[in-house]
């Protein structure tokens, strides 16, 4: 995963920096989820434990993305919205992970899923204002999946402390949404 946010010797200044604590932040997340996950036994319906692990999925995908905007893009529109996913995103994945433990569910692995590594390493080839445009066209469509599956996990979720966390970032979601396809529009996408 870590990889997935280098961009090499391109980076300026702080850029560095910020791939490096992206690094450290998903490699301990991962490895933090992945030695939970071995030691813990499994609990929960095959829903919740699915739901747990794709909300972590779309979770990560943003922050990674937003990490990859932080270092590309000069937009400070886009530059503002990765800041914010970074927040918001870390906050959902945190609470997400608080639901799993308290009701006895493996944490789940921080790591993007196929489709969503092929988007990063499209978004990672663009450069300039065709970076911004696919940043802001990718981050519609992940919004709007996690929306779906959020709104739906939170509707009919079988573990309730998972299903508050659910509940808790619709709104969140929802507000990104609808900002990324603002966005997305006057971009041209």
């Amino acid at each position: 995963m870590a990889p997935a946010v280098d961009r090499g010797s391109r980076k300026v200044g702080g850029s560095r920096m910020i791939i490096a604590i992206a690094r450290t932040t998903m490699l301990a997340a991962a490895l933090g989820s992945a030695s939970a996950a071995l030691a813990a036994p499994e609990k929960g319906s095959q829903k919740t434990r699915d739901f747990v692990q794709a909300a972590a999925a779309s979770d990560t995908f943003e922050m990674v993305e937003s990490y990859s905007a932080l270092a590309e893009s000069r937009d400070p529109q886009v530059r503002s919205f990765a800041e914010q996913m970074l927040r918001d995103h870390g906050q959902t994945s945190q609470r997400l992970q608080q639901a799993a433990t308290s009701s006895g569910l493996k944490q789940p692995v921080m790591q993007v899923d196929g489709q969503q590594s092929q988007f990063l390493a499209a978004l990672q080839s663009a450069r300039g204002p065709d970076f911004d445009k696919t940043y802001w066209r990718q981050q519609a469509f992940a919004h709007r999946s996690a929306l779906l599956a959020q709104q739906q996990y939170a509707a009919s979720g079988d573990t309730p402390a998972v299903r508050q966390a659910a509940q808790s970032a619709v709104p969140l979601i929802q507000s990104h949404l609808a900002m990324a396809e603002q966005m997305s529009a006057r971009a041209g996408n």
